[in-house]
């Protein structure tokens, strides 16, 4: 007798073990933090803990300013959540509503995400080829105060015609004063600027003043580059919001 209740005992244990690990319901939204005015983005909703089995999960999204959420339902933990931002600057902050229903089991929650809604700088970079052969699939990247903001793509450069690339950078967290701006261009793409071979990096500072964050710039980079010799131009220039 005690052997077979100590059997039942641990049959019971590993049957209710993984109710109890489950826990509540949650979940954790991860995607940009900053957006521009008006900017399409999608965020990802992961659902963690509550009833297990097949349960039916209803999301409802929505910006704190909006009027109506977006509802979908599906039997999957994973959702994609796209969020229209506001045409005008601030901060706003993602409300998602979850809600988990599996026989008689309902579970449901609030997870929440702050995003700022930031007009862009602008980051603009002019190539020019000096050489004899074309440029293809040239990698540029763009760096502020030393940090990856973002890359592009010059699918092809012929000689003596030029490009201008830009790449709109959300300055989340830049503090007013005096930045710098790299740009690279890199022929081979092996993360390695050779001016030997005609690859060129160019560096300017701009400044950030403290005026309304509807003032946007643009920092205008002219490169001559895929020459030995390079004569670089730099020019700041400031853009007002229409």
């Amino acid at each position: 007798m005690p052997l077979a209740l100590a059997i039942l005992a641990a049959v019971c244990a590993l049957v209710l073990s993984p109710s109890a690990a489950q826990g509540p319901i949650f979940g954790t939204i991860t995607g940009p933090n900053a957006l521009a005015p008006s900017q399409v983005s999608a965020y990802n909703l992961t659902i963690n803990g509550g009833p297990t089995g097949t349960v039916t999960y209803t999301v409802r999204w929505h910006l704190a300013s909006a009027a109506s959420p977006t509802t979908t339902t599906g039997n999957r933990t994973t959702f994609t959540l796209n969020v229209t931002a506001p045409p005008t600057e601030g901060a706003v902050t993602l409300v998602v509503q979850i809600a988990s229903l599996t026989g008689s089991t309902y579970e449901n929650t609030t997870a929440e995400k702050a995003i700022s809604i930031i007009t862009p700088i602008v980051l603009s970079a002019t190539f020019r080829n000096d050489g004899t052969t074309a440029a293809v699939n040239v990698t540029v990247r763009f760096y502020v105060d030393g940090a990856l903001a973002g890359t592009r793509k010059i699918a092809r450069l012929n000689p003596g015609a030029q490009v201008t690339e830009t790449f709109n950078y959300l300055p989340s967290g830049l503090q007013p004063g005096t930045h710098q701006i790299r740009v690279e261009a890199d022929l081979d793409g092996n993360g390695i600027i050779d001016p030997a071979k005609g690859e060129a990096v160019v560096t300017s500072l701009f400044y950030r003043g403290t005026a309304p964050l509807s003032t946007a710039w643009t920092v205008l980079i002219g490169i001559g580059v895929f020459v030995p010799v390079m004569l670089l131009t730099v020019a700041l220039r400031r853009r007002k919001r229409a």
